[in-house]
């Protein structure tokens, strides 16, 4: 999980960490808790409670502009025709060989005004492509990431313990949607997106507040969370992380996500000659569920194998802590995508045993 860099960034919640006890590494060029006890108790706090994530790595962005609209309508691969007012839109920006830029989720405040969360390692990345796109649009970019903070507040009580502390209806936020409200004398920004396969919510505010709404929210009973669990969340939900399910070599058709590319007739986007063509031919590889049968642990990168061929790699894998036994997701030829297919996975020189399983291993929301 750890991400070498020689310019290391800490969020506005770095000294907090360290006083809590968390284990902090180097993740996508920033300071991140990785662990405060233990990865599996806060993984389990989130099932069964609430936990709380600094995110505050993350990007955000302000898109400003009369042609807000039809920019991103060129730039992304889903149809913002398809966007309600006060909701989010998750989508990802590709090259023009299907692969991808990066994955993201942009929020409508107005019809020229739009906020996007962008990931951490891809900041600087996202924000030169954007703007070397923007050609002809009236649309100005300002960067956010380093001056808001951002935490997700995730778990089945996260509606009941965050409720009495803002002065908006919470149960009127369905997933995707989002407003802009106050936590007490402080304005913040809240959406219900969510990354753990839990409900609960993402709050962006500025640093000044940081301290103060991220002790708030612990004083609620949440417990705090770090990295590793927010991975084992995701990956038991199945949700891609970049860098594994997809990439600047994977495209989100073999990622399995079919239902971002929409047709959007008469928009040339970038990247839709190629993922059209997937969407309707299939792809030579897909994202598959695997499960390990012999004891072991699978990790990113492992080899997969059928009958001594090898066919695909593992893009995520680890121990999940809700099912108790160790999972993953994979990329495999087309012709041993069928659940219930007996597989082999390298794991230090040794063939382990496996299976191809249906997805997600789990699912609450």
């Amino acid at each position: 999980m750890s991400t070498e860099t020689k310019d290391i960034r800490k969020t506005a919640l770095y000294d907090i960490h360290v006083k809590q006890g968390a284990r902090m590494i180097s993740f996508a060029g920033w300071q991140m808790p990785v662990q405060y006890k233990s990865i599996i108790k806060e993984h389990e706090t989130v099932r069964s409670y609430a936990g709380l994530f600094d995110i505050s790595h993350m990007g955000e962005f302000l898109l400003k502009g009369k042609d807000v609209i039809d920019f991103l309508q060129y730039i992304m691969i889903n149809d913002l025709n398809l966007l309600k007012p006060s909701k989010g839109q998750y989508s990802c920006m590709c090259y023009e060989n299907g692969t991808v830029v990066d994955d993201l989720v942009y929020y409508e405040e107005t019809s020229e005004r739009f906020r996007m969360i962008v990931n951490a390692g891809n900041i600087e990345k996202d924000l030169q492509w954007l703007n070397e796109h923007i050609g002809k649009f009236e649309v100005e970019i300002t960067n956010l990431s380093m001056n808001r903070s951002r935490l997700a507040f995730q778990g089945p009580k996260a509606d009941e313990l965050f409720q009495p502390l803002v002065d908006v209806d919470l149960s009127q936020i369905n997933r995707f949607f989002f407003a802009h409200c106050m936590l007490k004398d402080r304005p913040i920004f809240i959406a219900r997106t969510g990354y753990t396969g839990e409900r609960g919510f993402e709050i962006s505010f500025e640093n000044e507040y940081a301290e103060s709404i991220w002790n708030e929210l612990l004083n609620t009973g949440a417990n705090p969370a770090g990295l590793g669990a927010r991975d084992s969340l995701r990956l038991e939900a199945c949700y891609s992380l970049y860098g594994h399910e997809i990439s600047d070599t994977i495209t989100p058709i073999e990622a399995g996500l079919n239902w971002l590319v929409k047709p959007k007739e008469g928009i040339d986007y970038i990247g839709k000659k190629v993922l059209i063509k997937q969407k309707s031919e299939g792809t030579n590889r897909v994202l598959v569920g695997l499960n390990l049968i012999d004891k072991g642990v699978i990790r990113e990168n492992y080899k997969i194998f059928k009958s001594g061929e090898e066919i695909g790699f593992v893009t995520s894998g680890g121990y999940s802590p809700t099912l108790k036994k160790t999972i993953g997701l994979g990329l495999v030829n087309k012709r041993y995508q069928e659940i219930g297919t007996n597989i082999e996975i390298e794991i230090r020189n040794k063939l382990l045993r496996g299976e191809i399983v249906s997805t997600p291993f789990y699912r609450n929301i």
